[in-house]
């Protein structure tokens, strides 16, 4: 099995904690929790899988802090 790293693979759209507080760059995953419900979303509860944090929630939470309704998933969105 591979290792994958987030500059050559893609951000998964359902992440656990640890993943989503990279993805936000949180400087841990206790600070990620702290701002749940605060500055980011709750997370979905799977059954038998735990908390999830959607890729798109957390987009719209980060777009929501600047006000920006728009959402940039690549440089080319800008030109």
């Amino acid at each position: 099995m591979t290792e994958r790293t987030t500059s050559s693979a893609p951000w998964p759209r359902l992440m656990r904690a640890e993943t989503a507080a990279r993805y936000v760059d949180e400087r841990s995953v206790k600070a990620f929790r702290r701002a749940v419900g605060k500055l980011y979303p709750r997370p979905i509860k799977l059954s038998g899988k735990g908390e999830r944090w959607l890729k798109d929630q957390l987009d719209a939470a980060i777009n929501n802090l600047f006000g920006s309704g728009a959402t940039i998933h690549d440089i080319a969105d800008l030109v």
